[in-house]
């Protein structure tokens, strides 16, 4: 019997217009009836999931900043705060190399690129965005950093990175975006945190995920799906393959293996 759902958003839950599944709140009062814990996994900060989420902040579980911060139903639970040496090196390497930083922190998420294209990116994913002269000069706890390329990233790219901060934890997080976090830090080890402390284990867990990022935490669950939109790798790390975000896949799935 499944007895946590966790999923990932953009690209898996919501179709690409950002939009959340027509049947959710239907599907999500009956797995709270059936005790069936719902899990949000995102890269995402907490502030705005909270705000898409809000008339269930009592009810569900968060996995915010790609598992720096964790929430669970209105406690929060576990928040990996970086070194500020680290944070520091990050923003130098990265501002040599032309990349766009974002600190996300408790205070709210910080900036210094003040093109408006890059304010725009950044209001996709992100609520309590600060503009900042100087990032050094940031004084709030940074559990993770986001860097965004307007050209979007290369698997070459992706490896320097991966190998010049090879202490961390370096996702690919999307075609413009890599999150930088602590060693250790993960979905997947933020949902294996949860389930550790409910008793559920690998086959009574269902995940689904389409980037890089989510590879880790669909090695938690038996039931992992890769959306058919998905990356290759995530395909490959997946037990099943079900449809794209924009048909309502993972709602069917919890339908059909939870509800039925």
């Amino acid at each position: 019997m499944i007895k946590i759902i966790a999923t990932d958003m953009d690209g898996t839950l919501l179709d690409d217009n950002k939009q959340l599944p027509e049947n959710f709140e239907d599907v999500i009062h009956k797995l709270i009836k059936k005790n069936i814990r719902f899990v949000i996994s995102s890269g995402r900060s907490f502030g705005a999931l909270k705000m898409q989420f809000v008339k269930y902040l009592d009810s569900l579980t968060f996995i915010c900043d790609n598992g720096a911060y964790i929430v669970d139903r209105g406690s929060v639970i576990s928040v990996s705060v970086m070194d500020r040496s680290t944070v520091d090196s990050i923003i130098d390497y990265c501002e040599q190399q032309g990349y766009s930083v974002l600190l996300c922190g408790k205070q709210g998420a910080w900036y210094s690129t003040s093109s408006s294209s890059y304010a725009d990116e950044i209001a996709k994913y992100y609520v309590d965005c600060h503009f900042i002269e100087d990032l050094h000069s940031c004084s709030d706890e940074i559990f993770k950093i986001a860097v965004f390329n307007e050209k979007g990233f290369s698997e070459f790219q992706y490896d320097v990175m991966g190998e010049a901060f090879s202490k961390n934890t370096v996702q690919l997080s999307g075609k413009y975006w890599i999150d930088i976090m602590n060693s250790g830090i993960n979905k997947g080890a933020a949902l294996s945190k949860i389930c550790n402390r409910l008793g559920v284990g690998y086959n009574e867990i269902m995940a689904f995920g389409d980037y890089l990022n989510d590879v880790d935490m669909l090695g938690c669950a038996y039931y992992s799906f890769a959306m058919s939109n998905a990356h290759n790798s995530v395909k490959r790390a997946a037990n099943f393959i079900t449809g794209s975000n924009n048909d309502n896949s993972v709602m069917k799935e919890v339908k059909k293996y939870c509800l039925q």
